[in-house]
């Protein structure tokens, strides 16, 4: 039998005095190949991760059995000291814990099983009361390839790190090895001694096997690379949990846009979000990795109707589609026609007041106009954009000052309120998000 340790190169303790760090502990690692290639299969799926409490952990040496305390690497009876951070502390562990093993159909408890078939994870002690040579943040025994071997106990040693992040990815690590898991050069996963004390998961990707970062080597099963998460799901199955869902903030579904609109989509689910894809009438535009998800239109898009697609994938490698239908504004030359009761503004035919987000529909904000600009008059405020050279406007709208240009405003008798005492002072627009938004006609006689 093998024994992995887990590498005490500690993250910062959360606590005023943290203890030393003690060195890393590596030659405790035996490779004793059996069957290159072949996995492990454990039975069962419950792993008692024990705070020793209250009286610490008692071990006798012999044959791994968590149902009598027993373990194959003291050489005599030890006791390992209680957890000694307090209640919140251990539930932050257990909480980070539980999420890590969440993708997989494996049960972590904290109390005892009793005599029911178990792994054991002992988080409690230092590593020298296990073993007097031993200094290392964890330890387990690494069973050989192909075998099967129920009620392993491993140990992380509490007494040398408070920190949870560092706990965690060590109670994960040595609950691994006993299933066959090796070491790997993956510092997002907790397989690995790199960036000890950062959150980790298991990851859904070849890695390669290995403690220092330029020292690869082959794992001891065979091969160059393992992959933790498909080993979990191969040996353990998925977890049945909910199905990751997608949505599409912007654009939404029947929305008037211009070329190189912005698509905005977020993915809800328990496994986090890995990756989107954002597709345009089925033709695959971007891919971004990791979140969030942000893309752009082409700002050569034609007109008309189009479907936007996104595709997102979660940590467990589960996929949610969703797709939005929206319409493109097609691009125009100053003062020339649109179809219907478009009008063309800034190279564009957009849609009129009849239309949400149109020129001159009635708006809350910027995000709610297809311009992006709403401007506000008296109790009044409209989708508007800038005037076009020559402060020219389409038919039914005129140039009105706002800051140092110009925008589009509807016309009409009485609109935006008159000045009391017949104020002929320049109209005026403030678009939103700039200040008070106000229009001042001359009064009309």
């Amino acid at each position: 039998m093998r024994v992995a340790v887990l590498a005490a190169v500690l993250a910062p303790a959360l606590a005023a005095a943290a203890p030393p760090r003690p060195v890393v502990y590596k030659n405790r690692v035996k490779p004793a190949i059996k069957e290159p290639g072949t996995i492990a299969h454990a039975l069962s799926r419950i792993v008692y991760v024990n705070d020793c409490r209250p009286n610490g952990c008692t071990l006798t040496p012999g044959v791994d059995d968590s149902r009598t305390n027993r373990s194959s690497i003291p050489q005599s009876t030890v006791v390992l000291d209680a957890w000694a951070h307090g209640d919140a502390r251990w539930a932050e562990v257990i909480e980070c814990v539980k999420e890590t093993f969440l993708p997989f159909n494996i049960e972590v408890v904290t109390t005892n099983p009793g005599n029911v078939n178990h792994f054991e994870v002992m988080v409690g002690g230092t590593s020298t009361q296990l073993d007097p040579e031993l200094v290392a943040g964890g330890v387990a025994p690494f069973i050989d390839c192909s075998a099967q071997s129920d009620n392993v106990i491993s140990f992380v040693f509490a007494g040398m790190s408070n920190d949870v992040e560092y706990l965690c990815g060590a109670v994960a690590q040595e609950a691994a090895h006993v299933w066959g898991l090796d070491h790997e050069l993956n510092k997002l996963d907790p397989m690995t001694y790199l960036d000890l004390g950062s959150l980790k998961r298991f990851q859904n990707t070849a890695s390669q096997c290995g403690e220092e970062l330029d020292q690869p080597r082959t794992c001891y099963c065979g091969g160059s690379t393992q992959n933790s998460y498909a080993y979990l799901i191969g040996l353990y199955g998925m977890a049945n949990l909910p199905p990751p869902v997608l949505t599409i903030g912007t654009p939404t579904e029947g929305q008037w846009v211009r070329p190189g609109f912005p698509v905005r989509a977020s993915l809800d689910s328990v496994l986090g979000e890995t990756s989107a894809s954002f597709a345009l009438d089925g033709a695959q535009i971007a891919t971004l990795s990791p979140g969030p998800f942000a893309f752009n239109a082409p700002a050569t898009l034609a007109g008309g109707d189009h479907v936007v697609s996104v595709t997102a994938v979660d940590g467990g490698g589960r996929m949610a589609t969703e797709t939005v239908n929206i319409k493109v504004t097609a691009t125009c030359s100053a003062g020339s026609a649109c179809p219907g009761d478009a009008h063309c503004l800034g190279g564009y035919c957009l849609p009129g007041a009849s239309v949400a987000g149109g020129l001159g529909a009635t708006c809350t904000g910027n995000g709610a106009c297809i311009t992006n600009q709403c401007g506000q008059a008296g109790d009044q405020q409209l989708c508007t954009a800038a005037c076009d050279a020559g402060n020219s406007c389409p038919s039914g709208f005129e140039c009105l000052p706002s800051g140092d240009s110009g925008v589009c405003w509807p016309t009409g008798d009485d609109d935006g309120g008159c000045a009391a005492g017949g104020d002929t002072s320049t109209p005026a627009v403030l678009l939103a998000g700039v200040g008070l938004l106000v229009l001042r006609r001359r009064r009309r006689r």
